[in-house]
């Protein structure tokens, strides 16, 4: 006898990370930058109305939004698409005399195909050190909430302090982007 899932039971998702220049993608790195990641996306389940939310943090506290990617899992035809790989490249430009912004693009890669999207944030010029939150083992959430998945931290002050996705680490950012899974009924 199978076991029906429940619509109202959520999805597990299973974040994979992805080593983008390992081996031959080496050569990719001084197109993509030292500020890039990826990661793969998998549900078990129903699917999930997922959103990929990037959010400006400053002191330890979401302070604006810079956009979002809805419905991760979409899929057209009758074929469902249970995995999906993002990578995220930030190549935050300074300009003298001018505002220094910081360009998001994130590329999405299923079944059916791969999109390319790009964001442009304003970004203070004295936020210049810089370094990535990420995991670097699988981990597995459940829709009910969202996630934390990505991000890029700095600093004003040439010294940062390791992070992970922990409320703790978080509280004590001085200016962040947070790439964030959120999931919708």
């Amino acid at each position: 006898m199978s076991v029906l899932k429940s619509k109202d039971e959520p999805a597990k998702i299973t974040l994979t990370p992805v080593d983008l220049f390992k081996g031959e993608g080496a050569k990719f790195q001084p197109f993509l930058g030292p500020m890039t990641g990826a990661f793969k996306l998998r549900y078990e389940g129903n699917k999930p109305n997922a959103s990929l939310d990037i959010d400006i943090w400053q002191n330890g506290k979401k302070t604006a939004s810079s956009g979002s990617i809805g419905d991760l899992f979409f899929s057209s035809g009758d074929k469902e698409n249970h995995e999906i790989e993002v990578i995220i490249s930030i190549d935050t430009v300074f300009n003298e005399g001018e505002d220094s912004y910081n360009k998001i693009k994130v590329s999405t890669i299923n079944d059916s195909g791969s999109s390319l999207v790009t964001f442009t944030t304003v970004w203070d010029k004295e936020f210049t050190t810089r370094g990535l939150i990420y995991y670097n083992e699988p981990r597995t959430f459940v829709t009910d909430q969202s996630a934390y998945v990505w991000g890029m931290q700095a600093t004003s002050t040439n010294t940062m302090q390791t992070a992970d996705f922990s409320p703790e680490a978080l509280s004590g950012l001085e200016r962040a982007v947070i790439f964030t899974l959120r999931f919708e009924d």
